[in-house]
């Protein structure tokens, strides 16, 4: 799916061309608020709405562009909020809301001596309720007031996994720090779209860690000019904790792995198997001195410690509200500028071609 234009012309065709999944994606939220927190979806609309004024004071561009894509979809902007908070909105509603938080995503980043085409490399899998895979989309942005960028992300939602033709790399994960009880601040979802929004790694980093964020999460940022950067952070405008490859490798789970940025890691409380994944995807880095594309493409096919892997399947004993599974495992090569997915998990979906974006895509 490709938009251009103005924040209001790009939000506008998202939102009609998206309409049938994001209806599909406040489906999926609505079931998944009722079954955890059981609130309705009126409750999680006045909830999310109170995030307007924290987006709109941050990126008024990322604002008018959430109205849009509201008003081309056909549904109240209220609902466009609440997807692109729901992360937040999960942290405020009444207890078990919170466990579905504790998903499931390993990434990584490999510096140019550590890969075959002699480039940053960079990827993971994105792991999320099962409905997500009905919702997610492929979208590219083409704009003259910023980056162009591709982004994989639920319909509906700003951005998520992506690079923008500056050459700049995003992956991410969730944390969850003792400190996370859906504040108000800049949501994650509008903090993921900022770094696409940046010219370079450093400018991106840098918004991170000067704004007031409203949750917990884990960033890792790279560029065509060799920088790169994992930040752990928690909410609100305290520290960052900052982690910098190690003999050209960066990966990361679920978990804090700086000290100080939590009293008590909830996520690690909760599923312990973070460290598993993440040891297993360390060791597929190590196999080889150098890794191409498909290489890495089979590292997020791995099934070490299942059905608590790196590549996780859909549980069917499981309620579909509490159903997670690996959406997609996406790979990008920032000096080519491509991205390759593959639509549900690594070990038996066909990967994409690369989806390429620059600045005259």
């Amino acid at each position: 799916m490709t938009v251009t234009g103005d924040p209001e012309e790009r939000g506008y065709q998202y939102g009609l061309a998206a309409r049938t999944r994001i209806e599909r994606a406040l489906r999926t939220y609505a079931d998944v608020f009722m079954h955890y927190a059981s609130w309705d979806w009126p409750t999680v609309r006045r909830h999310a709405l109170r995030f307007a004024d924290p987006i709109e004071d941050f990126s008024p561009a990322s604002a008018r562009e959430i109205r849009a894509i509201a008003r081309g979809a056909g549904v109240e902007v209220a609902d466009i909020l609440a997807l692109n908070t729901r992360s937040e909105i999960m942290f405020a509603a009444p207890g078990r809301a919170r466990a579905i938080a504790a998903t499931e995503c390993t990434s990584f980043a490999l510096t140019p001596e550590r890969t075959a085409p002699g480039t940053t490399l960079m990827g993971q899998n994105w792991d999320w309720v099962v409905g997500a895979r009905e919702t997610a989309i492929v979208l590219k942005v083409l704009r003259d007031d910023g980056p162009n960028f591709v982004t994989v992300v639920e319909a509906g939602m700003l951005a998520k996994v992506g690079i923008n033709s500056s050459g700049v790399g995003l992956c991410t994960n969730t944390l969850i720090s003792d400190g996370d009880e859906g504040r108000l601040g800049v949501p994650y979802h509008v903090l993921l779209r900022s770094v696409l929004d940046s010219d370079s790694g450093a400018e991106a980093a840098q918004r991170i860690k000067s704004t007031s964020r409203a949750n917990s999460a884990n960033y890792l940022i790279a560029d065509t000019g060799g920088f790169c950067v994992d930040l752990e952070t928690g909410p609100g405008d305290g520290a960052c904790g900052t982690i910098t490859p190690v003999d050209g490798a960066v990966t990361h789970a679920n978990h804090f792995l700086v000290d100080g940025l939590t009293g008590v890691d909830r996520y690690l409380e909760r599923k312990a198997h973070t460290r598993s994944r993440l040891h297993h995807l360390t060791a597929r880095m190590q196999q080889h001195r150098t890794h191409t594309i498909e290489s890495l493409q089979e590292a997020l096919a791995d099934h070490g410690d299942a059905p608590d892997s790196v590549c996780q399947h859909p549980d069917a004993t499981q309620v579909p509200a509490e159903r997670t599974c690996t959406v997609a495992g996406i790979v990008m090569d920032l000096s080519a500028r491509s991205l390759v997915y593959a639509s549900g998990n690594p070990c038996e979906s066909t990967w994409s071609v690369p989806v390429r974006i620059d600045a005259s895509s």
